[in-house]
């Protein structure tokens, strides 16, 4: 059976990110069993709650280290939200905190910005993301989409390189999605960003298919 795996470490929202794939006619099984995972065409790691309370459901489980070999084995992965912000060395979120360690990159509150936006970042933003052939998940997503972001921490990356989308928050540029190889990470929430966000996560998708 060919299917996507959703992980569940037990805090994640998985409602509107199964119903998105289902929709789009992916076969999705969410699980925290490591064989299941390996044996998906591609693996999607979403999260709400804080990074320390993922990061240990994640370790205490052993899927960080799963993530790890998946990515590894030159997989498809889907991180959204905070499960983009585990792909990264640290948090300062509530105490220094280590990731996953897969991109190099501190994760920080949105307020150590000192802009005057509130937060958390709650709502729509506009989004601009690189023009290029190469960056998957935008290909023929509307120019500057609108998305649905809610996040109190921003990832501050080292090598831009990997960079693929930016928001402007007070003035200030913050990353909101990266694509390495393999892996891809979002900040925001396509599961809940209407046509374009159904757009990228469609565009994903069309990696786990079997060569």
């Amino acid at each position: 059976m060919t299917y996507i795996a959703v992980i569940d470490t037990g805090i994640n929202n998985l409602r509107s990110i199964v119903g998105a794939v289902n929709h789009l006619g992916f076969k999705t099984m969410i699980t925290n069993d490591k064989g299941k995972i390996m044996n998906a065409t591609g693996l999607i790691l979403p999260g709400v709650g804080s990074f320390p309370a993922g990061m240990k459901r994640l370790k205490d489980t052993g899927l960080d280290k799963t993530i790890k070999i998946f990515f590894k084995k030159d997989k498809p992965i889907l991180a959204i939200c905070l499960g983009f912000q585990m792909l990264f060395s640290s948090s300062n979120e509530f105490k220094n905190t280590k990731g996953l360690n897969i991109l190099s990159g501190k994760v920080k509150s949105l307020k150590s910005l000192n802009t005057k936006e509130i937060v958390p970042n709650l709502g729509w933003k506009t989004l601009c993301y690189k023009k290029n052939k190469n960056n998957l998940l935008f290909k023929k997503v509307n120019h500057k989409p609108s998305i649905y972001f809610i996040h109190s921490y921003y990832v501050e990356a080292k090598n831009r390189n990997y960079i693929t989308s930016t928001i402007s928050f007070g003035g200030k540029k913050i990353t909101t999605s990266i694509q390495l190889k393999n892996l891809y990470g979002v900040q925001f929430h396509p599961e809940k960003s209407g046509y374009n966000g159904l757009k990228i996560i469609k565009n994903f998708l069309t990696k786990t298919k079997k060569k």
